[in-house]
């Protein structure tokens, strides 16, 4: 390559990682700007180019249209709950435990971030690309080999629609954990219960569930079951 072609080649990755960073500024400045309102605010576009010191046509020139930043900023905001979601799950410890601890860390996120998760929870217009039913989807699909493997651990056999069932159950078990925490924020300041009351019922409600399905086939579901060993378990079986 010459040095001219070195050149060129230099600026482009240059600019394309000043692109990058310009990008996640952006979407910053319209987290930022989204958690200093009341939950439901319309934020405009201006107030998002002022906080990311930049003109409002600048932020064009990194998204299509409001929908494309908009779908950008849920997806980071969903991103930022995963993370959370996930950090409590891999402390490890005892099945219910980690049920627990999951939901409460769901439950506390979205009580300590009231106006991002209403705007993460938004359903933005057009089918495709929809962040929280992907997230949701995505959270399921993780689920269902670990609800297979215990199956297998608790020595249950599965029948043809039980197997091909998992992911919806697991799809349906994550959605009603949504849906009734976004109710119970839509009750106000003065919501009751406070989130640690609202999280340990909730995770009941998720044992139940799971518990009841298991005595159905003729097992019962071991609260302190550790995690790892599902885990461990599920990636002998990928290996």
């Amino acid at each position: 390559m010459g040095t001219d072609e070195q050149q060129v080649d230099g600026r482009s990755v240059r600019w394309e990682a000043h692109k990058r960073e310009r990008r996640a500024a952006i979407i910053r400045a319209a987290i930022e700007a989204t958690e200093e309102h009341p939950p439901g605010t319309d934020i405009h576009v201006q107030l998002i180019a002022k906080k990311a010191g930049i003109g409002r046509p600048v932020v064009y020139r990194h998204f299509v249209d409001r929908d494309d930043l908009d779908r950008a900023v849920q997806r980071r905001a969903l991103d930022m709950l995963t993370e959370q979601i996930i950090g409590a799950v891999a402390a490890g410890g005892g099945l219910r435990d980690v049920i627990e601890r999951a939901v409460l860390q769901y439950v506390q996120w979205a009580h300590d971030h009231r106006a991002l998760h209403r705007f993460a929870m938004r359903e933005l217009p057009g089918k495709i690309d929809n962040p929280v039913r992907n997230v949701i989807r995505g959270i399921s699909e993780q689920f269902k080999p670990l609800l297979l493997e215990g199956a297998t651990v608790l020595g249950i056999e599965l029948d043809e629609d039980d197997a091909a069932t998992v992911d919806l159950v697991a799809f349906g078990v994550v959605s009603q954990i949504v849906s009734a925490v976004r109710l119970w924020l839509a009750r106000g300041e003065d919501r009751k219960p406070g989130p640690e009351a609202l999280a340990y019922r909730l995770s009941q409600i998720i044992w139940y569930q799971l518990d009841g399905m298991a005595s159905t086939r003729g097992a019962r579901l071991d609260p302190n079951l550790p995690v790892a060993d599902l885990t461990t378990l599920l990636a002998a079986t990928q290996n």
